[in-house]
């Protein structure tokens, strides 16, 4: 399998444990385009998208026995946002094998840098096994969906945009204008 079947795979692994474990309470939406290092958007059933997620997906263990996974960026515009978040999982086959959950402010920390053609490239890299600095995102797939419900239940309600604030204000103030 290529690295962009692999990777599309990882996503609905993703998509389908969230699903499942968390009883269906959460609801994950993909962009109709992958050019803003957004893989999904996931918020609580029947509420709004809260967290946007870069989903990274290694299919083997490295030569040191440890999960591998890069994002690249253009130099000095690496996203980071306490809602902008990692999911980084090794895919044994059609089974989740590991996972890491991790907020961009975190793996920005935690992850080797390097520079590459005016790219700044982050590296993950974790052992699913022994503790390193990422054992403490590491999730059991099988508490991947609630893990995500903790990580959307605390973040902050974004405010609505200013054209929604305004559609709002009109329809609790007797409806809209009418078009001439």
């Amino acid at each position: 399998m290529d690295k962009t079947a692999s990777g599309r795979a990882g996503e609905l692994a993703l998509a389908l444990y969230a699903l499942v474990t968390a009883d269906g309470e959460v609801e994950l939406f993909t962009p109709v385009a992958d050019d803003d290092h957004v893989d999904a958007v996931a918020g609580r059933r029947g509420g709004l998208p809260k967290l946007a997620i870069q989903v990274k997906t290694a299919t083997h263990l490295d030569r040191n026995g440890l999960v591998e996974a890069k994002a690249s960026y253009p130099a000095g515009r690496v996203r980071e946002h306490p809602d902008f978040v990692y999911a980084v999982v090794l895919l044994d086959s059609v089974a989740i094998g590991a996972a890491w959950l991790i907020p961009s402010p975190d793996l920005n920390r935690l992850a080797y840098r390097r520079p590459e053609k005016g790219r700044e490239i982050l590296e993950f890299r974790a052992s699913p096994r022994r503790a390193d600095n990422f054992t403490p995102f590491a999730v059991a797939p099988g508490e991947l969906g609630l893990r995500l419900l903790a990580l959307i239940d605390a973040a902050p309600r974004a405010p609505s945009p200013s054209w929604l604030a305004g559609v709002l204000s009109a329809v609790r103030e007797g409806g809209l204008p009418q078009a001439r």
